[in-house]
């Protein structure tokens, strides 16, 4: 004779279920779905996000009920069940959105530095290029000031020059790369 589910009361169900009786997982789904669907619903506001969150507690409740003590309330353990993976699926979105959130602002930044580099690699190719373009005496006053960071007297010293002709080699070369940078010659080979 085949009985009736739905007439059991909790205890009945419970005992059913701790033996693996799949009418009765059954009839405790279709009698507690729904209050704890409307529970989920009211704390996510996401239908999709709270039926994924009582799903879950019902697997669970099929994967734990041989361990399930007999005096257990079913009702009151899946209420706590879906209120735990409320707060778990709370726990697990902002901890996802806070890593979210730093991944973007790392790859902002990662992107802005990447930016400054290949502009600097490409502005510093430029100006050896134009360096390479000077006269080969203003070219070689330049470098031996700024690539060796000799003094103006130790350039005249090997070129076997006048400091103050170094100097005016210096000047000219500066207002050469100048005229051709403007405002994004670095500081470094603006100063004398």
């Amino acid at each position: 004779m085949d009985q009736d589910y739905a007439t059991y009361d909790d205890d009945k169900l419970l005992s059913l279920l701790i033996d693996r009786d799949n009418r009765a997982f059954s009839e405790i789904y279709n009698r507690y779905w729904p209050l704890l669907y409307k529970h989920a619903l009211r704390m996510l506001k996401e239908g999709n996000e709270s039926e994924d969150v009582v799903q879950e507690v019902f697997t669970k409740l099929w994967q734990k009920a041989p361990q399930l003590p007999s005096d257990t309330s079913i009702g009151a353990y899946l209420y706590v069940s879906t209120r735990n993976a409320i707060l778990n699926f709370f726990s697990k979105n902002q901890v996802h959105h806070a890593y979210l959130t730093d991944l973007g602002q790392f790859l902002d930044q990662a992107q802005e530095i990447t930016d400054h580099l290949i502009r600097g690699r490409i502005l510093t190719k430029l100006i050896e290029e134009e360096i390479e373009k000077l006269p080969p005496r203003m070219r070689e006053v330049f470098e031996l000031k700024r690539k060796q960071n000799l003094s103006y007297k130790e350039i005249a010293g090997i070129m076997d020059i006048s400091e103050l002709t170094v100097k005016t080699q210096m000047n000219k070369a500066i207002s050469t790369l100048r005229t051709k940078f403007g405002s994004h010659l670095p500081s470094f080979f603006i100063s004398l």
